[in-house]
């Protein structure tokens, strides 16, 4: 009679579309190593919602949050666990507001299931973090049985809370980066051009801000800086890519400038030619997923040094593959060094350079691999040691 097929689940909040290919192929790899995997998701807070970027997966398991306010706070009710019937480990994100991972930790204690987090390993946005919920979240993340962090610079805060080494796995988080390029190398100039004609550009020397628009993105502080741009590089346009709670900000921007553009939420290789009529990718605030849109298009990204990045600023070296700016409430130094990028040619070819180095070392595939070898490790396989 065969062994059992070990089980495993990831509970997520809600799934946006950039999540999707990871966990085809994370489903897929682990299939190949003798691995069952259940994904069970929920949906999008209201917030979230206006991002307009979810996805479902037919072969997931689709529940409904229940949301409930608490003064300030919001916590989710995930009802997940008649999904977890013979499963050996579960993975959850590291969020304080999520109540069963809580239940999940005494089940783990008590020994019905494993229990990994999968994070950031601290907030990295201090100015919105609540001070109770980081001490609640750093004792009870030092109490999982494994840790699946975003990058390097995830797992040294994970380690700094006291969480052993030995237990970590290093994901190195990432998007579908050879998809981007594969669709890239496929757009035809005449598709460009119409698409130029359709936009309304006048220019070569235009930008792109593509990701979410929420206050931590520092939109208002981008259209100061292209205002200052614009003065210095007369025929300066920008495309803006997405949606958000702040962008009405965008759509007021473009009433009354005939070189700001929105074009609303694109995904996936619907953005990739927008990326191809610009010279640079322009974000001021928080970085997160969106620097390896600017390595797999080939489009630099200049970023300032905010204190409250994602990890996937780790990613960025400054002068090499993008550009960091600082003081980070500059503005005119901010329009400075994007102006001087765009006068100079040579300079951005070499940023362009480094952006190709990077996307190819940062894929959804490498990434895939390392999760799938660290749940081998969390799972006490024996073979696990050369995936890791």
């Amino acid at each position: 009679m065969p062994a059992r097929r070990p089980r495993v689940a990831i509970v997520y909040k809600w799934l946006p579309q950039w999540r999707r290919r990871f966990f085809e192929l994370l489903r897929d790899r682990l299939d190949e190593l003798g691995v069952d995997f259940v994904l069970i998701y929920g949906q999008a807070d209201p917030v979230e919602a206006l991002k307009r970027d979810k996805v479902n997966l037919a072969w997931a398991h689709k529940i409904q949050n229940r949301i409930m306010s608490v003064g300030a706070r919001e916590l989710y009710w995930q009802p997940c666990l008649g999904l977890l019937k013979g499963v050996d480990l579960v993975i959850v994100e590291q969020a304080s507001k999520l109540l069963v991972n809580y239940l999940l930790l005494i089940q783990s204690v008590l020994g019905i299931r494993k229990l990994a987090f999968w994070g950031h390993g601290r907030n990295f946005q201090v100015h919105t973090a609540n001070h109770l919920a980081e001490v609640v979240k750093r004792i009870v993340s030092r109490r999982v049985h494994w840790w699946f962090a975003y990058n390097t610079l995830s797992a040294n805060a994970v380690r700094e809370i006291g969480f052993p080494s030995e237990r970590i796995s290093v994901v190195q988080n990432a998007i579908d980066t050879r998809h981007l390029a594969a669709v890239r190398s496929r757009v035809t100039a005449e598709s460009l051009e119409s698409l130029r004609q359709e936009l309304g550009l006048r220019s070569n020397n235009v930008a792109i801000y593509s990701g979410s628009m929420y206050a931590a993105k520092r939109l208002d502080f981008l259209l100061d800086a292209c205002r200052l741009i614009r003065c210095a590089v007369p025929d300066f346009e920008i495309i803006f890519i997405g949606a958000g709670p702040d962008d009405k900000i965008v759509k007021d921007a473009e009433q009354l400038y005939g070189w700001v553009h929105y074009v609303g939420p694109r995904f996936d290789e619907k953005k990739v030619p927008y990326f191809m009529l610009s010279k640079l990718s322009l974000m001021p605030g928080l970085v997160g997923l969106g620097v390896l849109d600017a390595f797999a298009m080939e489009v630099p990204l200049v970023t300032t040094n905010v204190p409250y990045h994602s990890p996937e600023i780790e990613y960025l070296t400054s002068g090499v593959n993008g550009m960091v700016v600082e003081p980070f409430d500059d503005v005119g130094a901010y329009a400075r060094e994007v102006v001087a990028l765009l006068r100079d040619s040579a300079s951005r070819r070499l940023l362009v350079e480094g952006c190709k180095d990077s996307a190819g070392r940062y894929t959804v595939e490498e990434m895939v691999e390392r999760f799938a070898g660290g749940i081998c490790l969390a799972l006490g396989r024996s073979d696990a040691v050369a995936l890791r």
